[in-house]
């Protein structure tokens, strides 16, 4: 819009972008940008595996960004989900806690960091609660948005020992498509040291469908599933297995 004014009000752009930008600056009351996003789904999924019980789910997050200049900045935030673990009501909710440094150099995009996992309510001896340390690296190619990344946690869930995760993810925007209507696809591979603990064995799990956004609404249906072994899924349930996942978030 500027360039617009600066063509057709060359005098008065230079006579009102300063008052404006002194006025912006008084009105950000901290640096950085502070969004906030809801986001509802016929199911949670944690790495493929349902975390509501295949039932749907509501979660929030707030976060915090700030750059330092092109190059690196921080990351701060939170995000919280119900979940239901069949567990006799010992966790409903789980929260997480985040944060890092991000940034780009030539293209690629690249943030570490760590992240908490928090299940209030749960008994403290089913050793719920974990940590992970986490990197992420990504390039959009125009026709490909590509990112791939790794975590890794010294006692994974349930004190199931190391645990490894590798994913890649990518994005194709599909030409002259509405509501920037594109192509999505996800492939990750889990590593657990004590698998007995945790309730399933080393595991591949992978996503592929739709993605759009309408009125600020972003909307994804994909098709999720894994190579765990019914069997093998927590005593032989069905929470490990193939389902269409319908999500639609808004940010503000």
């Amino acid at each position: 819009m500027s360039s617009r004014i600066l063509i057709a009000l060359p005098v008065a752009a230079a006579l009102l972008a300063a008052p404006a930008h002194a006025q912006d600056k008084k009105e950000k009351l901290i640096p950085g940008d502070l969004t906030a996003t809801v986001t509802l789904g016929s199911d949670y999924l944690y790495r493929g595996i349902s975390q509501t019980d295949e039932n749907p789910t509501i979660q929030g997050a707030i976060d915090y960004s700030l750059m330092f200049n092109d190059s690196i900045g921080i990351y701060a935030g939170v995000w919280a989900s119900n979940l239901n673990f069949r567990d006799g009501n010992e966790a409903t909710i789980e929260m997480d806690v985040y944060g890092g440094v991000k940034g780009e150099v030539a293209g690629f995009t690249w943030q570490a960091g760590m992240i908490g996992y928090f299940y209030p309510g749960a008994a403290s001896a089913l050793n719920y609660d974990f940590y992970e340390f986490a990197g992420k690296i990504g390039y959009d190619l125009g026709f490909v948005a590509l990112s791939g990344g790794a975590n890794y946690s010294p006692e994974f869930f349930g004190k199931s020992g190391d645990a490894w995760y590798v994913y890649g993810d990518a994005k194709v925007p599909i030409p002259g498509a509405p509501f920037d209507l594109a192509l999505i696809g996800h492939l990750g591979h889990q590593w657990i040291e004590k698998n007995e603990r945790y309730g399933a064995p080393d595991y591949l799990e992978w996503q592929a469908g739709v993605t759009a956004t309408i009125e600020g609404f972003t909307l994804s249906l994909v098709y999720a599933d894994t190579d765990i072994a019914k069997a093998d899924c927590a005593g032989g349930r069905t929470i490990c297995g193939a389902r269409a996942l319908f999500t639609v978030s808004r940010s503000f």
